[in-house]
């Protein structure tokens, strides 16, 4: 399996620098502004490596017909040159042997110690890949540039069996299954208030609502299965998810069987920039009716992640690593009792997806990978709802969201996940005539919390908790809940 090269040209940078204890190197020279070597070889290191293959493979024909003189033999710039352009033609195997010259002759070149741990990667020799990068990420003088692209690359590496399993079998899977009991305030999300005011032309009037109408309190059972597929092809990623949740509440009315399945495809899940298409559907019963049947599709684009340079602030160590993402968004909706309700959704969002990793060299790379990596991300959505029917009440509305989400370690062992969504939305029309003959406005805002904690290997202890408010200029759309579940997943890894 090939691995992606660093984010950033590394023998670029400091392939003919040398650093020592007193004096680490400054990059902040532009790569082409490096002196060449002071001796006799006829071809001189200059970077960066051409961009165009053709340009590369004639530079690598040139490097190839003198690098038997014997001046180019005594250069470690020269070697560590040759090197970086093997491998950025994808000639891993070929690029080992000047690599290995170049530290031979200067064992503290680390561009050269870089490429050659990226040209043993691309072999399937993780283990003196690793050993070389966590070498040098020990070092006090590395600078933060290169400090970076090391995390990122020992992360790679701790994932690598993993992906080497999935291109072995064809697909590898992962199957949950979840348990848990709890209580919830507003088991049919019924409205807060308890009476509705109707609005005719005589004056408005007040009427109390049914009992079956107003917010349930109880206790239910959650059942949760889910599966998730992994298919690597080339240098792309397809990942297959479904879930199947089921609550039980004691009360026909207010049970709910959910079905969610999705495929998505990622181009490059390592590389610094990628696309993501994702084709979903979901399918909702709710007291033994269908209720909702959507499918939807997205397109995103993912930026480079963000670098951090050490003039910047303790700050920035939380944007490290961040990947601005733009997507394109499509929903279809259809509710297969009131089909006046269905609609189509166009939208777009904006947001920055966020991986930190506090990898400890003194510990084994898989476990403190496991145990220390947060996940956290900021998205911004917008779009319109458009009915498919002209008499659908409200007719088209704006909706905007904007959803925050951290997922992180819990004590020593565990994982904690926090995630706030806020969402407005805006009628076009007026909703009803009965209803005051105004268009809706609604705003809704989720907490959701989750906790999990292993109880030995594949059994674990789980729990969650919501709440939930919406509030609305139509009293009738005002509602509140609350829930907490608590018990035992199991995992099964194929």
């Amino acid at each position: 399996m090939r691995l992606p090269r660093l984010f950033f040209c590394i023998a670029c940078l400091s392939s003919s620098l040398a650093w020592s204890q007193d004096t680490p190197p400054a990059l902040t020279h532009a790569p082409d502004s490096i002196p060449a070597v002071a001796n006799s070889c006829p071809l001189q290191p200059h970077y960066p490596l051409p961009v165009d293959r053709s340009a590369l493979e004639k530079l690598a024909e040139s490097q190839q017909a003198v690098a038997g003189e014997h001046d180019c033999l005594k250069s470690a710039a020269f070697h560590a040159w040759r090197g970086a352009t093997l491998l950025a033609l994808g000639r891993a195997v070929e690029a080992v042997e000047p690599l290995e010259r170049a530290l031979l002759q200067d064992p503290d070149l680390p561009g050269a110690q870089l490429d050659l741990a990226q040209a043993l990667a691309e072999q399937g020799d993780t283990a003196s890949a690793r050993s070389f990068l966590s070498d040098m990420r020990r070092r006090a003088d590395l600078p933060l540039p290169i400090g970076s692209a090391i995390d990122r690359q020992l992360e790679l590496l701790a994932i690598l069996p993993q992906v080497a399993q999935a291109l072995t079998r064809g697909w590898h899977s992962r199957w949950q299954f979840s348990a848990l009991g709890g209580g919830d305030t507003n088991l049919n999300n019924a409205p807060a208030s308890s009476e509705i005011t109707l609005t005719f032309p005589q004056g408005n009037v007040t009427l109390p609502l049914d009992i079956s109408s107003q917010p349930r309190r109880g206790r239910a059972g959650l059942a949760i299965g889910q599966w998730q597929g992994l298919r690597v092809q080339d240098d792309s990623l397809w990942v297959l998810q479904a879930e199947l949740r089921a609550r039980q509440t004691g009360h026909s009315d207010t049970n709910y069987q959910q079905a969610d399945v999705a495929a998505s495809w990622l181009q490059a899940p390592a590389a610094p920039r990628q696309w993501v298409a994702r084709l979903a559907a979901s399918h909702l019963r709710y007291g033994g009716s269908s209720l909702l049947q959507a499918t939807r599709a997205a397109l995103q684009y993912q930026w480079e992640a963000r670098g951090r340079t050490a003039q910047e602030g303790v700050w920035a160590d939380y944007l490290e690593g961040c990947r601005p993402a733009a997507t394109l968004e499509l929903e279809h909706r259809r509710y297969p009792s009131s089909h006046g309700l269905d609609g189509l959704y166009e939208g777009g969002a904006f947001g920055w997806l966020c991986r930190r990793s506090g990898v400890a060299s003194e510990t084994p790379l898989n476990d403190a990978l496991a145990a220390s990596t947060s996940f956290y991300s900021l998205q911004a959505r917008f779009g319109s709802d458009h009915p498919l029917q002209d008499d659908r009440p409200g007719g088209a509305y704006r909706r905007a969201e904007l959803k925050a989400q951290w997922d992180g370690p819990l004590l020593t062992r565990g994982r904690f996940g926090v995630q706030f969504t806020s969402t407005r939305q805006i009628d076009r029309q007026p909703y009803s005539v009965l209803l005051g003959n105004v268009p809706r406005h609604t705003w809704r805002n989720v907490l959701q919390l989750d906790a999990s904690w292993p109880l030995r290997p594949g059994l674990s202890l789980v729990g969650n908790a919501e709440v939930a408010s919406q509030r609305s200029n139509l009293s009738v759309f005002e509602s509140s809940g609350r829930s907490v579940y608590v018990g035992l997943r199991w995992d099964v890894t194929q």
